[in-house]
């Protein structure tokens, strides 16, 4: 689809587009955002990220978020989940807590303290996931979507700086994808202690604290 194209179809002029493709247009509504997701034929996730970053030009900015405490409760709460891996991540990735079963499994991962960092500077990573790449993709496509929720959140700056010395993180960011979720729930993963691969399905959960910006992720052996 050329410009001329995506005009007709989102019934706009050819200009309007031309200055949203540069980013020099200021303030487009709702309407005209669905318009253009329509016309784009973007699925559900894709028409939400639209409308988050149309936000952002019209001055919604959240406030930056401080780094995340995980209390004591939830600390043992996490303990007492094994053999489930479970850990307290932030929105950047950043790992604030984690059990035994986690530590054990996604080796080294403490040593980085976040889950992009290990995917793609720690060599153990591409030993531990069976399917890397989709991966690492998933989780790239995750942070770009939860950067324009959250835009000016120092955690994410901090993120990009250190990730941006990978080159293969660049060439996925450049991919420009964007998820919520996972597209299925369950993946592979190489016990490289007892040599043997593990099924876990992966849930995440968001913490009801509207003060605490971070979610529970758990790694569930299949039975």
């Amino acid at each position: 689809m050329n410009r001329a194209e995506l005009a007709t179809a989102a019934r706009a002029s050819v200009g309007y587009v031309q200055k949203l493709e540069q980013g020099h247009a200021d303030n487009p509504s709702a309407a005209v955002v669905d318009r253009l997701a329509d016309a784009l034929g973007s699925i559900s996730v894709e028409r939400q990220h639209l409308h988050d970053l149309a936000g952002v030009q019209r001055g919604d900015q959240a406030e930056p978020v401080r780094r995340q405490e995980v209390t004591s409760v939830q600390r043992e709460a996490a303990d007492g989940l094994h053999p489930s891996l479970a850990a307290y991540v932030d929105e950047g990735w950043n790992v604030l807590y984690s059990n035994t079963e986690y530590r054990r499994v996604f080796r080294r991962i403490t040593e980085v303290g976040n889950v992009l960092t290990w995917f793609f500077f720690m060599p153990e990573s591409k030993a531990v996931m069976v399917e890397w790449e989709h991966e690492a993709r998933l989780t790239v496509a995750w942070l770009r979507a939860l950067m324009a929720r959250r835009p000016g959140n120092p955690v994410f700056d901090e993120v990009l700086d250190m990730l941006s010395r990978s080159t293969e993180f660049v060439r996925m960011w450049g991919l420009q994808e964007v998820i919520l979720g996972r597209h299925k729930p369950h993946f592979l993963v190489h016990d490289l202690d007892r040599g043997r691969r593990v099924e876990l399905l992966a849930q995440v959960y968001p913490i009801p604290d509207p003060s605490q910006e971070m979610q529970l992720y758990l790694g569930i052996p299949a039975r």
